[in-house]
């Protein structure tokens, strides 16, 4: 979903304005524009939910030259490389997803990063810094025996990560189905999206739906045939493509400090190494093209 009727204003990012008879004033670096409370602590507090791969999640074990245990991710590579620019180290947060924009509102984090996807009603109470674009999709085992599809799911016991813009469209269609005389969809909420893929594998549930990144995941490690059978009942297939396309974005309750990620954001662009991050997850059919990197100001 949109940011709808909240108020989109423009990044003022590498430029000043020049008055007549004088001569332009310097460029400000990004590290410049972060607030005083920050910059004098020089770490970035993030809260994240580091449990959906492939945005943020924490290393099963040593590889690339992380240790067991650290948050990766190509949104938490995004959210170190604009701590970076800002002359920032990031500290996370870990609390469940439902607990990520609480710690904001409440002054426990600076930033919500943890694949929030903006909508009008997270606009009234934060203001936000889009980083990339994404639809929910759904998973099914194959093969798909129940038929189950988006469109298709009445009385079909489907999973999903609880407080997700996808278990808000899960109770939308589930509601549909009553309405028109056909049994609810027998929703799963789970409280991380590992426990989501877990249940579809396992064959407790007949589907999943989560952001398209996360569902391309799972299908990746859910397995191939075996040598001995051309069907692995363990390997995860789409069902049907992406649909309502957003952005995510990073949520702050400082404006100030939005202004500061936009810039910090705006030179890892430029640098090229935005579309080098997103490239290395595989997730580069959801980078935003320059002017699409906003604000979305809270209210």
């Amino acid at each position: 979903m949109s940011a709808g009727t909240a108020r989109i204003w423009a990044p003022v990012i590498a430029s000043a304005l020049v008055m007549a008879g004088c001569s332009t004033p310097a460029e400000p670096e990004p590290a410049d524009v972060v607030p005083t409370a920050i910059a004098e602590d020089a770490t970035l507090l993030t809260a994240t939910s580091p449990d959906f791969p492939p945005a943020q999640f924490r290393a099963p074990f040593e590889f690339q030259g992380l240790q067991a245990g650290e948050v990766t991710g190509f949104e938490a590579e995004l959210v170190e490389a604009v701590a970076d620019e800002l002359g920032l180290s990031v500290q996370w947060v870990d609390v469940p997803f439902e607990q990520v924009l609480e710690q904001v509102s409440t002054g426990a984090a600076d930033v919500a990063a943890s694949a929030v996807t903006v909508t009008d009603e997270r606009s009234d109470d934060f203001t936000f810094v889009t980083f990339f674009e994404t639809g929910t999709q759904w998973a099914v085992r194959e093969p798909n025996v129940a038929g189950v599809r988006p469109n298709d799911a009445c009385g079909a016991r489907v999973a999903v990560q609880s407080g997700t813009v996808a278990a808000d469209d899960l109770a939308a269609r589930s509601a549909a189905c009553e309405q028109a005389g056909e049994e609810p969809i027998d929703i799963r909420e789970f409280a991380s999206q590992n426990e989501v893929t877990a249940a579809l594998i396992a064959g407790i549930v007949n589907a999943f739906a989560a952001d398209a990144p996360a569902v391309r995941w799972a299908i990746r490690q859910s397995g191939n045939p075996s040598a001995t059978s051309s069907l692995n009942t363990n390997r995860l297939v789409p069902a049907g493509p992406p649909y309502d396309v957003a952005s995510y974005g990073w949520a702050v309750s400082d404006p100030d400090l939005a202004q500061a990620l936009l810039e910090g954001l705006q030179a890892v662009v430029d640098s090229g190494e935005y579309l080098e991050i997103l490239q290395r997850w595989g997730v580069d059919e959801g980078a935003l093209e320059p002017d699409e990197i906003r604000g979305v100001e809270q209210g």
